[in-house]
């Protein structure tokens, strides 16, 4: 098997241990090798690879995948980035993912028994990858309309805001609320083009 980069390949190491409820310690790690074992040292799992010039890529030379070892449902591999990592499409497909949720998710997906704040922390910062890229997009609103405005005379832009206790606006939706609603029409090439689209709260028939 071989790898682009030996981060790589140490990711998924890491990857490959936190799945199987082992520990491992890499005890050789330098330009050229990266070799990792059990930290168990009765325990003769290991696995090894280096550097390979003619491909300039990294490629395993040695795998022993016999632990001798018990299975272990906690993992300091398993930090708070990589638990952040994973629960990033949990988020964006399941925008009211609760802690309980991810604890059973990580309990089933990888026999992993997690402190509860261990999750907090990881589930607050897979929402900030989420909902961070959704606030830098709300913040170019407005030279979005201008920029509309500007390519097309005559359009109407409404920008639906509320006003905050210290004068300044906030975007009138929730981060994961709101209908999108449009209109369009056909022209004489067949062309399907949008007329007018908005966002609402609710789909209803008030104006």
């Amino acid at each position: 098997m071989k790898f682009n980069t030996k981060q790589d390949f140490r990711d998924a190491v890491r990857e490959f241990t936190i799945q199987e409820g082992r520990r491992i310690k890499f005890v050789k790690n330098d330009n050229v090798r990266c070799r990792a074992v059990c930290q168990v040292e009765e325990c003769s799992w290991v696995v090894y690879a280096s550097r390979d010039h003619e491909d300039s890529c990294w490629q395993i030379k040695t795998f022993y995948d016999d632990h001798t070892c018990p299975r272990e449902n906690s993992n300091r591999a398993a930090n708070r980035a990589w638990l952040a990592s994973k629960l990033v499409k949990k988020v964006r497909k399941y925008p009211n993912f609760k802690q309980c949720e991810a604890a059973t998710y990580f309990k089933s997906k990888c026999d992993l028994i997690l402190h509860r704040n261990s999750i907090a922390r990881a589930l607050a910062d897979a929402r900030n990858v989420v909902y961070g890229d959704e606030k830098t997009h709300y913040a170019l609103l407005r030279d979005y309309a201008e920029t509309l405005l500007k390519i097309n005379p005559g359009s109407t832009v409404r920008i639906g805001v509320t006003l905050m206790p210290d004068g300044q606006v906030m975007f009138d939706k929730t981060q994961i609320g709101g209908q999108i609603l449009s209109a369009a029409a056909q022209d004489a090439n067949h062309h399907i083009y949008v007329v007018a689209w908005a966002i609402v709260n609710i789909k209803n028939k008030e104006n």
